[in-house]
């Protein structure tokens, strides 16, 4: 039987060119020292030709905001007291899908992601969360089920692998999550 693991998802967020998003608070898992969220570029009207990366920016409690770089060069995460929490970078999946991985050191309580259209033409970002993070959005909106690969920087969101065949959608071995 497939275990599944609940998804998140912030509303979408459209913007211009240079614009950049509210901070979009998520809740940390209480078990889990890896966090992983998606961030999806819809493109300009729906296109999938995103040209640029958006910038993505995370912060910890009331710290200062940390502009993430590329993987493997992953960046520090500090809390108001300038003790590190984490650590994060971000790796393109797909054409149009980033995947974020931050690593938890210590407990923070709030933790928040920006993101910023660094594109030439607006786009629409979406931001979805992985396993027991959760997005906090202002309308509540739950989350819904899927499976998730876990295999960093793995995006596949159907796993059907096992510890014995590998998922014919990733190629990975093991049971998700």
């Amino acid at each position: 039987m497939k275990s599944e693991q609940l998804l998140s998802s912030s509303a979408p967020l459209h913007l211009d060119s240079g614009e950049s998003s509210h901070f979009v608070g998520f809740d940390t898992p209480d078990s889990e020292r890896t966090m992983l969220l998606r961030v999806v570029d819809f493109g300009h009207n729906g296109s999938r030709a995103p040209q640029r990366p958006p910038m993505i920016k995370l912060k910890a409690d009331s710290g200062p905001s940390v502009t993430l770089t590329e993987f493997p060069n992953a960046q520090p995460i500090v809390d108001p007291d300038d003790h590190v929490v984490g650590s994060a970078t971000w790796l393109r999946k797909e054409y149009d899908v980033y995947l974020v991985r931050i690593s938890l050191d210590r407990p923070a309580n709030n933790w928040q992601i920006q993101i910023t259209n660094d594109d030439s033409t607006p786009h629409a970002f979406q931001i979805i969360s992985l396993g027991e993070t959760r997005i906090r959005n202002a309308n509540g909106a739950p989350g819904s089920n899927s499976l998730y690969c876990g295999h960093f920087p793995c995006a596949c969101t159907i796993h059907e692998g096992t510890p014995t065949m590998a998922c014919p959608h990733c190629n990975h071995y093991g049971r998700p999550g």
